[in-house]
């Protein structure tokens, strides 16, 4: 048994040390645990720069096989035309497997290279310069052509190193996911606004029931992967158009008959900044997202009309016309919602969410909170 144990730990150590430690390989040398310098992507593809008690030594391609750096980043030597000759550069591996991805980055290019079953290394430019309306979408999908399930993937991944690497793992897996990209859209919706008294209140409201007030919100929408994960980073931007008219009456305790008339318009500009969850399913997507939400009031009158009546005579109106609402407002804002797929490109959202939104600065009167049904489509 102990013989057993020792020999899966002399088994086990050497792939943990590759895992967690800089290293590189020669054709009769293997060295792990030296100091390899990041260099950055240009400097990377020339050199492994190896520095140790003997100073710093920069390899070739031709010296080096394959060297790691501390991220788990791994470099390999492979022979391609680059920059007008056929040399050896060192090409960062994205992924390893049935098709096996690199990235390399050159004077005067940035391009990637595939390599399926051991066929050869074939590059993958972005555009072909003898055919520039076959670009790298129409490769990809001749070459996973044998799974089914990255298809649609195909035609929404981008020539970038976290969306082409995403794309790659997906196939050799051959898994049926959904594939995270850029959107753009419009939204529609309707929000019940009510006014809420700040910690300042004001006499002449006290005794004012506000109320909902229904307007509409016409807009525009980005969603915006974070590193090819479920989460986004999602922001619209939406106007609203509000109007707010109230009347109290109450008497007080000398028979003095109060009344007071509100009225305030607002027109808005909302820009609402969300982290948002999408849940990993395929054709009906829940999501969640919660964040800031920053309004711009263009326009923000408001008039207090108030009148004392005496049990002999009336006393003459007295008129408010301070903005007690502020320009800008900020606020948090949550919210839950379905998204709808329609096809590989173009989804129906619907989405419930809650604005509470305080005065800035906060000397202001009055606060806000929003109710608020939205239906989008990417475009």
């Amino acid at each position: 048994m102990k013989k057993i144990i020792l020999f899966l730990v002399f088994c086990i150590i050497p792939f943990g040390i590759y895992g967690q430690s800089a290293y590189f390989i020669t054709d009769s040398t293997s060295s792990i645990g030296d100091n390899i310098t990041d260099n950055g992507d240009l400097l990377n593809a020339q050199f492994c720069t190896v520095e140790n008690i003997k100073g710093i030594i920069q390899y070739t391609p031709n010296e080096v096989k394959e060297y790691g750096l501390k991220d788990g980043r791994i470099y390999v030597s492979k022979t391609i035309f680059a920059d007008d000759s056929l040399r050896k550069v060192f090409m960062l591996r994205l992924v390893k497997g049935k098709c096996t991805l690199y990235y390399y980055r050159g004077k005067t290019t940035k391009t990637f290279y595939w390599e399926k079953d051991s066929t050869g290394l074939y590059e993958l430019p972005k555009y072909h310069k003898d055919h520039p309306k076959i670009n790298f979408r129409k490769d990809l999908e001749y070459l996973t052509g044998d799974c089914e399930n990255v298809r649609n993937a195909t035609k929404l991944v981008s020539y970038n190193i976290k969306s082409l690497t995403k794309l790659v793992t997906s196939y050799n897996n051959c898994v049926l996911k959904p594939f995270q990209y850029f959107r753009y859209g419009l939204l529609l919706g309707y929000g019940l606004n009510k006014l809420e008294t700040s910690t300042f209140k004001l006499n002449s409201t006290a005794n004012i029931n506000f109320k909902n007030e229904g307007g509409f919100l016409p807009g525009i929408f980005i969603d915006y992967p974070i590193e090819m994960s479920n989460f986004s980073l999602h922001s619209d931007l939406y106007f609203t158009k509000n109007g707010y008219s109230y009347i109290s009456n109450y008497t007080d305790k000398d028979l003095k008959q109060k009344n007071t008339a509100f009225v305030a318009n607002t027109t808005s500009i909302n820009i609402p900044v969300l982290v948002r969850y999408t849940f990993p399913t395929m054709d009906v997507r829940p999501f969640l997202n919660a964040g800031l939400i920053y309004t711009y009031n263009i326009k923000n009158s408001t008039s207090i009309y108030t009148s004392t009546i005496y049990p002999t005579y009336i006393e003459s109106t007295e008129i408010d016309e301070t903005s007690h609402i502020s320009k800008n407002e900020l606020g948090i804002s949550f919210g839950a919602g379905i998204e709808y797929v329609l096809n590989n490109k173009h989804s129906v959202f619907f989405e419930l969410r809650h604005n509470k939104l305080f005065s800035l600065p906060n000397e202001y009167n009055f606060n806000k909170s929003e109710f608020q049904l939205i239906v989008a489509v990417n475009i």
